[in-house]
């Protein structure tokens, strides 16, 4: 079992109902279940991300967030949000701290592309609401997705998440979540 278990129960019994009410719309848990499998065969299948890899993403509030939370616990990978109130120069030492193979962006946090391309060149960059110069587009990596998202070798024991602290006493350090504590929070 792991935390997308959750979502692929409420989807197999009620698949209309809604699992995410944003401004945008309502999205179904047979839509989120979708969803989220594109992601993970995205990431899985144009990235390679698999178990322990670490995806970060660049962005406000938004049904994708949790898309893409449950997609890296599918794969075994870790999500690391970069809070968009950091300086580039911080947001990049997170980056670099945290090995992120994808950086997942909204276009108003793009300033940060120049300064990623030069120091962090092997990031692969995937634009949530735009395509980004040297990337890819979100909703058309997921419209080409194939094959199976799934990691057969992922329970709530694994880590899911990095979340950086404030870094008060110096330079801000990588906080490990795994999927249970996310479950029973």
């Amino acid at each position: 079992m792991d935390l997308c278990s959750l979502i692929e129960r409420n989807a197999a019994f009620t698949p209309d109902k809604p699992a995410i009410i944003f401004e945008s719309g309502i999205l179904s848990y047979a839509g989120f279940r979708a969803r989220i499998e594109q992601a993970a065969c995205a990431l899985k299948g144009e990235f390679g991300v698999s178990r322990g890899d670490r995806v970060a993403i660049l962005s406000l509030n938004r049904p994708d967030y949790l898309v893409l939370l449950y997609a890296c616990a599918r794969l075994g990978a870790m999500l690391v949000p970069l809070n968009w109130r950091l300086a580039v120069a911080e947001q990049l030492f997170i980056l670099s701290d945290a090995g992120a193979k994808v950086l997942v962006l909204e276009q108003a946090f793009a300033e940060i592309l120049p300064a990623l391309e030069k120091s962090l060149p092997n990031t692969a960059i995937v634009g949530l609401d735009f395509t980004p110069p040297k990337g890819s587009a979100f909703d058309l990596l997921l419209a080409q997705a194939r094959g199976d998202g799934r990691n057969p070798h992922t329970d709530l024991s694994c880590p899911l998440l990095i979340v950086y602290t404030s870094g008060t006493t110096g330079r801000p350090k990588g906080a490990v979540l795994r999927q249970e504590a996310l479950l029973w929070n």
